[in-house]
């Protein structure tokens, strides 16, 4: 057996142990007088509490323990004169498992606080170990698949979840009591995605035979409230949204919208400027916030600049004096590609999110956006072409989006009929026309100010925490097992799935016209001249075919895909990996043009879904890091351990120019673990 079943075969012996002389292994209730808190709280009086085991310490006839419940944790002393025959049981009784005591409270002679127990009683016996020490950047993926034990044992989890909890209670009484707003609800399914521009998932409901799409945002229903007579109303809103994880987007996440009649994007701004201010005050006690490395006041008037002015401040852009040609010209030299047609007012916005918004520490409103990228917005009242839209920035991360509503259905129908044309031209987030929510519209609808706020960025800017798995209890992550191990395939399951992108193309389909090895190698010889960079694709290359091989795909094909994958980075770095993809692959199968495009997602746009894909991504980086270690050993890869890579994972002065976000990106996408990857890799690498 291994030691894990050793551990447990011995806590079942234990557990058949205290059955045996009578106890009760899980009983029903016990009257807790006294939380943790309180019992610390309680000098020179009697208390009857309850809680984990988080340590023993044994000496003869006296046992020592901490106790741990939800507000702290407190010391325990069992002594055998008081307990008599009872105290036998403590034999039996490990860390993890669940205890009641009774005793008076007073302070040992070190001066910690100690309850000396008159009478305990047996809660509960854990099977599995608790972890002894929890090294957060070695386990990170542990952690986030096993939030239980990481909130056990790492207490700034548990203090980053408290402020969450404590955030949104707050943000509700905050509405409702200061501003008079109504919380309601609004469907998860629905019939037609909208309320943003994002790709949505799909279900299939059986009772009705009919596709649905899960919520994007619950804006058109939240709307049709307000036709409905309803004029402050909010919503804290599960929403999914099937695009790209990293370390601000999650792709089911939290969020709020509040909708407030007879008001326009000034009024908004001034609400949604109060609410924060309030939650920083209940979490700190002051106005005073840590964002990043740096303190900023949140206490004053925040800056209210417009996005033509935030260019020209912040990026050297005078936008409004450009021609459309100087324009395409300065997004080219800054890698900036538009999906669907080309508009200035989303090069406008492209540039602004590419060269601006990591300048906006300082609490910021960024207002007047452009209309073409604002299809809900309201048409600003003094510039045709631009919005009365409204971002809020902290952190260089967008907190809130916001505007003064379109409530002319007229108008709305003309700016979906231009989404559409978005949609035609290959924008896959274009806003569909929703002919239900123009025909509520057509009802009369009152001057009305919206807004959206990510409730886990919220949580992310007021925690100083900048990823967004840590503030979530439970973040998505891949299944530890996203293939058969026996053969390959997706594995079955009889529950309802959300439609998804496929694992993988069929092979026949797959490898249809791929090009013989040789010429991909010669291909590598043309374009690359830097030894360093050809043996890069080299090593990647063997690592892709070796998943390959495990995974039961096409091996050729996933070899020649990391072969491949820098081709255009030494002669073309400014186009990489578009160049290679339109002008230099043309004759190669569209798996492999787009694994090589999804490697490479913040220039190309594709991010990364399907296996090989996923794989490319998650060996790329990694595979240069662990070729930078090895010139640095006498043996390179021969006698390497993960250890020795992980270590080096973390001291970020070392290989700086690779990625530790994305490594971590692609142990996800792959649903690794470091220890596995990385020990997968070594083997490939040192034969």
């Amino acid at each position: 057996m291994s030691r894990i079943d050793d551990t447990i075969q011995a806590k079942k012996e234990k557990r058949q142990s205290l059955e045996n002389m009578g106890v009760t292994i899980h009983p029903y209730f016990y009257n807790k007088t006294h939380s943790v808190a309180e019992a610390l709280a309680s000098d020179g009086k009697s208390v009857k509490t309850a809680g984990r085991i988080m340590s023993i310490r044994a000496h003869g006839q006296v046992v020592f323990l901490d106790l741990q419940d939800t507000t702290g944790k407190i010391q325990v002393l069992l002594h055998a004169k008081n307990l008599g025959e009872k105290f036998a049981q403590l034999t039996f009784i490990d860390a993890g498992d669940f205890l009641g005591v009774e005793g008076e409270v007073a302070p040992t002679r070190t001066g910690e606080i100690t309850i000396t127990a008159s009478d305990f009683e047996f809660h509960g016996k854990a099977l599995r170990p608790l972890p002894s020490a929890w090294n957060a950047s070695d386990d990170k993926e542990v952690r986030f698949r096993k939030r239980y034990l990481d909130l056990l044992v790492n207490p700034q989890t548990k203090k980053i979840l408290d402020a969450r909890w404590l955030i949104l209670r707050e943000v509700r009484r905050f509405l409702q009591d200061e501003y008079n707003f109504i919380e309601v609800e609004t469907p998860i399914l629905q019939p037609l995605y909208g309320g943003t521009n994002a790709t949505p998932f799909t279900t299939h409901m059986n009772a009705l035979d009919t596709d649905f799409y899960l919520r994007l945002a619950p804006e058109l229903y939240l709307k049709r409230l307000v036709v409905g007579g309803y004029e402050r109303i909010f919503e804290i809103a599960r929403n999914f949204r099937n695009e790209g994880i990293d370390q601000t987007h999650q792709p089911e996440f939290t969020m709020i919208e509040w909708y407030h009649a007879y008001a326009d994007y000034d009024v908004m701004m001034n609400t949604a400027e109060a609410l924060i201010k309030h939650l920083v005050q209940k979490l700190n006690g002051s106005t005073m916030l840590q964002v990043y490395d740096q303190e900023v006041d949140l206490g004053g008037k925040w800056e209210r600049i417009t996005m033509v002015e935030a260019l020209a401040k912040y990026a050297d852009i005078q936008f409004e004096e450009m021609s459309d040609e100087q324009i395409q010209t300065k997004m080219r030299q800054n890698n900036i590609e538009l999906i669907g047609e080309y508009t200035r007012g989303k090069a406008m916005f492209s540039l602004f999110d590419k060269l601006v918004t990591g300048h906006l520490i300082a609490p910021t409103w960024v207002r007047d956006y452009p209309r073409d990228v604002s299809p809900l917005a309201k048409k600003h009242r003094h510039n045709d072409k631009l919005a009365e839209r409204f971002e809020c920035y902290i952190g260089g991360k967008e907190l809130a989006d916001g505007w003064s509503e379109i409530t002319d259905s007229i108008d709305q129908r003309n700016i979906f009929a231009g989404e559409q044309k978005r949609m035609r031209a290959g924008d896959a987030e274009a806003h569909p026309m929703d002919e239900d929510y123009l025909e509520a519209m057509e009802y009369g609808m009152p001057p009305l100010g919206g807004i959206g706020m990510g409730i886990d960025r919220l949580v992310m800017f007021l925690t100083n925490t900048w990823s967004i798995k840590e503030v979530i209890a439970f973040p998505t992550l891949r299944p530890i097992r996203p293939v058969s191990q026996e053969n390959g395939q997706a594995q079955k399951s009889t529950e309802p799935a959300v439609k998804s992108a496929p694992a993988s193309k069929p092979k026949a389909e797959a490898t249809a016209g791929l090009p013989p090895r040789s010429q991909a190698e010669a291909l590598l010889d043309e374009y690359i001249k830097s030894e360093a960079l050809r043996h890069h694709c080299q090593m990647v290359a063997r690592a892709m075919e070796a998943y390959a091989q495990e995974l039961g795909e096409d091996s050729e094909l996933w070899y020649q895909a990391g072969l491949l994958h820098d081709l255009d980075w030494e002669m073309f770095p400014d186009e990489h990996p578009n160049k290679a993809v339109t002008e230099i692959l043309t004759d190669y199968p569209s798996v492999l043009i787009e694994a090589i495009k999804a490697h490479a997602p913040g220039r190309t746009g594709k991010n990364p879904e399907t296996l090989i894909e996923r794989y490319l991504f998650a060996c790329d980086e990694l595979s240069g890091l662990m070729h930078a270690i090895s010139l640095m050993r006498p043996n390179g890869f021969v006698d390497m351990e993960a250890k020795s890579v992980k270590k080096k994972l973390k001291d970020k002065s070392f290989a700086a120019n690779v990625s530790r976000d994305d490594i971590n990106e692609g142990l996800d996408l792959i649903g690794k673990t470091a220890d596995e990857h990385i020990g997968f890799l070594i083997s490939v690498f040192k034969n």
